[in-house]
């Protein structure tokens, strides 16, 4: 939790719930494209009437598809016209180079200029995050960037970061990633000192490399809700609501984890339909199944939040659907209106972290 100088800071300029928030959308980030975002805007738009989304991409396809689902919501939509499109395996250094009429330059763009609130887009990892600090900036004293998710825990979620943005750490960083994360735990998510904690491969102090060791040590200095070490099993206990790693681990958790959950609903799926009493089975537990499948589908905790940055930008997952996108969407226009990044500036500062930068 912040301490009372921090948090006093934080919530400086924080918006009213009720404040329109304007999400630049780009159209063409992600697997399908105006399929997707096109759709997910128009649903996204019914859900919250304090929204407002402007489409970014190419200006004759967005309206063809606009035309086919003739939304009712038009005078809130918005197309913002960029003619290029970055591949979904866009390096960092290409989408500098050749990038700059594209749908996520275009994207980021209004965000640094002030003309939206929040960035959305599915497209290539890289790209957004290389473009996202090149167009809007870093907040000062943040080092990296770090990319947070969203899994399904025993109770709730757990927040974890990063998630590959930043291979290699140190433990300054670390620190950085894990006031970030509480941050937004504690304002966009609603949970009231949420408890933090570090990866690693044991619980004692004396497990780790000494990176790890030496965050662990700094972050128990600092007023944040911080439980120590945690192993991987405790990320999906529900232990912490948020666990911090380098992107290397945390990228080879969340990518596990998404597989081990795909094969466990695939085996649960035969096993209910192989015969006809396990049938009849499958239709008395279905109700409880629904509910637990709904909890468990990325879908409903789609869009992570690249932090750090001196604005919200989330990426979407590059195979999400509309409801997925859906999803990150609304969580842009809400960490908007939260003021996210200010909030995350103001606990930097006063923790006096922005020396270690």
């Amino acid at each position: 939790m912040l301490n009372d100088r921090a948090a006093m800071t934080a919530t400086e300029g924080l918006r009213p719930e009720s404040t329109v928030a304007t999400v630049s959308l780009d159209a063409h980030g992600g697997d399908f494209g105006v399929n997707v975002t096109v759709n997910a805007a128009i649903e996204a738009l019914q859900v919250d009437h304090a929204l407002n989304v402007i489409l970014v991409g190419q200006q004759d396809v967005i309206e063809k598809q606009l035309c086919e689902v003739n939304p009712v919501e038009g005078q809130r939509l918005g197309i913002r016209h960029a003619p290029g499109v970055l591949p979904m395996d866009a390096k960092p250094a290409a989408s500098l180079r050749r990038g700059q009429d594209s749908s996520m330059w275009g994207a980021l763009r209004m965000v640094a200029d002030g003309e939206a609130g929040a960035c959305v887009s599915g497209g290539s990892t890289a790209a957004l995050m290389t473009l996202g600090v090149k167009l809007i900036g870093m907040l000062t004293g943040i080092q990296r960037p770090a990319l947070m998710a969203h899994v399904p825990a025993a109770k709730g979620y757990t927040g974890m970061l990063d998630l590959g943005a930043n291979i290699s750490v140190n433990a300054s960083q670390l620190v950085q990633f894990a006031v970030m994360g509480s941050v937004t735990a504690e304002v966009a998510d609603g949970i009231e000192r949420p408890r933090v904690a570090l990866l690693n491969v044991g619980h004692e102090d004396s497990k780790g490399h000494e990176v790890v060791r030496e965050a662990h040590r700094l972050l128990k200095d600092l007023p944040l809700n911080y439980i120590g070490f945690i192993e991987g099993h405790d990320i999906f206990s529900g232990k912490a609501d948020i666990a911090v790693c380098d992107g290397f681990a945390g990228n080879l958790i969340l990518k596990s984890s998404e597989g081990l959950v795909r094969l466990l609903l695939s085996e649960l799926s035969n096993a209910l339909h192989s015969g006809p009493i396990t049938k009849l089975g499958a239709l008395l537990v279905q109700p409880a199944l629904r509910r637990t499948l709904a909890r468990l589908d990325p879908a409903a905790h789609n869009g992570a939040p690249l932090l750090g940055l001196n604005g919200v930008v989330l990426k979407s997952h590059g195979h999400a659907g509309v409801k997925a996108m859906t999803h990150a969407i609304l969580d842009a226009g809400r960490e908007a209106r939260r003021g996210v990044p200010e909030r995350i500036g103001a606990a930097i500062r006063a923790f006096h972290l922005e020396a270690d930068a």
